[in-house]
């Protein structure tokens, strides 16, 4: 096999460290960019894995830390603005930086790009700021270059170890005894970060995916609600979570916008307003709930309990 290098913008986040482990077994090179190596200090175990600090809104230094490779992914997102407008906006996040990165891919003439979007991205019709520059990025892309492969990731809600959903609530849960939850009958898909990465990596050599976009959703459908009384039973809690009524969502987001991490956020409120379920047709992923979160939240009896609730609800 030649040389080949694959360089990852959010290498050091959820999913980008489950690509690196996988992509550590298929390329000869994997890079790391990152703002700070200190984050990705577990994977420098791995002695194809290079780790370059490197601020990837600098258009130069991004050009120079992608010269050489082979493919080139996009895992960068922001779910919440930040302090610093020059980087942590949605539109610098999302925008800004897709196109230096495809300006860089196009210098360095880089055959192969994977870019992670969001399910509901759509410029016009995104219910957030969120989802509209997710979709102005995805415009971009798909006028790129004709010489640059892309595919677009869509996901729904990712789940599996150490990720920012199940346990995120299962730690709001444990310091509330009653849950006052907004937006309760919002829809989405979770799907397992290892059927994502399986796809991603998969789609690198399909010839098939190129100019493609791939949606990723979960076997099975639930509300946020459904979600959130699940997340207390494998975990062990008794919990009694409380819809609130749309009004008091909206005022729920806007206080918790001034709570330090921004839990929850107006734009957060507006994405909920669209359902994060695939379209008709869509083929799912197969790893189920019940598979995977038991292993990181619950404890033993976590299957009993969760049929008693089911009976108790007539469900």
């Amino acid at each position: 096999m030649s040389t080949r290098r694959v360089t990852l913008l959010g290498g050091s986040g959820f999913v980008g460290s489950q690509l690196t482990y996988r992509l550590a077994e298929d390329f000869d090179e994997v890079v790391l960019l990152t703002r700070r190596a200190s984050r990705v200090r577990r994977l420098r175990t791995l002695v194809n894995v290079t780790i370059k600090e490197v601020n990837v809104h600098d258009a130069d230094a991004l050009n120079k830390a992608l010269a050489g490779s082979d493919v080139v992914i996009n895992l960068v997102g922001i779910l919440n603005e930040g302090g610093n407008k020059d980087e942590s906006s949605f539109r610098n996040a999302h925008l800004g930086l897709t196109e230096k990165v495809l300006e860089a891919c196009k210098l360095n003439a880089i055959p192969r790009y994977l870019h992670m979007s969001a399910l509901n991205a759509d410029t016009e019709k995104g219910s957030s700021e969120y989802l509209r520059t997710k979709g102005m990025a995805e415009d971009m892309v798909k006028g790129a270059s004709p010489d640059l492969n892309w595919t677009i990731f869509q996901p729904s809600i990712i789940f599996g170890e150490h990720d920012a959903f199940f346990n995120r609530f299962a730690s709001l849960l444990r310091m509330l005894p009653v849950f006052p939850l907004a937006v309760p009958e919002a829809k989405m898909s979770p799907v397992f970060v290892g059927d994502v990465r399986d796809v991603m990596i998969g789609s690198i050599s399909d010839s098939s995916a190129n100019g493609a976009t791939i949606e990723l959703c979960g076997p099975k459908d639930y509300t946020l609600k459904e979600l959130v009384e699940y997340t207390a039973v494998v975990a062990g809690m008794t919990r009694k979570v409380i819809g609130l009524p749309d009004w008091a969502s909206r005022m729920q987001a806007r206080v918790m916008e001034f709570v330090p991490g921004k839990p929850f956020s107006r734009d957060n409120y507006l994405s909920l307003q669209t359902p994060s379920v695939c379209s008709d047709g869509c083929t799912r992923q197969t790893t189920s709930l019940d598979a995977v979160v038991p292993r990181y939240l619950g404890e033993a009896d976590w299957a009993g309990r969760l049929q008693k609730r089911r009976t108790a609800a007539r469900r």
